[in-house]
């Protein structure tokens, strides 16, 4: 009778001991799957890159409205280190960088006068370039802009612009905004493959 009562309390430890385990083991598992909970929830959350912005760059077929102006990229062009006239009155000019020839339509859709002035091309290094500034004669005249421009309400204009950027510019941007003094901002990719 005693070996019985010995099987009898050997096989209760071992039942205790086995609750024990699995209880342990449970919550283990429970506080891993808190903990990774936990830091998933601390973690921020990756915020998607705005389109229009530096990051995500709206695509160039598109017309873009910031404030009351609307623009639209019609062609952009890598000439390369060569510029040439348009006239038999000026000469070819040479870069060691390379020439962007960029034509837009800007309209002003709101209902006061709005002044263009030139626009600023980034690349992917976040470096910003101005319009080259001796492009008289190597821009057909009436899409020549000059110091500024202004465009009344309701009205459409159609410019070229010509930058030089070093070899290394990549991912070139156009800088669109609402042509006010703090207003916002947009930037659209100069593809050059999509105007070919």
């Amino acid at each position: 009778m005693n070996k019985n009562i010995n099987i009898i309390i050997f096989l209760v430890v071992v039942a205790i001991i086995i609750v024990f385990v699995f209880a342990y083991c449970g919550r283990i598992g429970r506080d891993t799957r808190t903990e990774i909970i936990e830091e998933a929830k601390e973690e921020p959350a990756q915020e998607k890159a705005i389109q229009g912005s530096k990051e995500s760059p709206r695509p160039p077929m598109l017309f873009i409205t910031v404030g009351v102006v609307q623009w639209k990229i019609l062609n952009a062009e890598d000439l390369g280190n060569t510029l040439e006239p348009v006239d038999d009155y000026h000469d070819i000019k040479t870069t060691n960088g390379r020439f962007i020839k960029v034509r837009f339509q800007v309209k002003n859709k709101g209902s006061e006068m709005v002044t263009l002035t030139s626009l600023k091309l980034f690349d992917d290094k976040d470096r910003e370039f101005t319009d080259y500034s001796e492009t008289s004669g190597y821009i057909e005249d009436e899409e020549e802009l000059f110091l500024l421009d202004n465009i009344n309400p309701g009205m459409e204009e159609t410019y070229t612009l010509i930058y030089e950027v070093p070899k290394d510019a990549n991912n070139l941007m156009l800088e669109v905004t609402s042509l006010e003094f703090t207003g916002d901002k947009e930037y659209i990719s100069l593809d050059f493959d999509y105007f070919k």
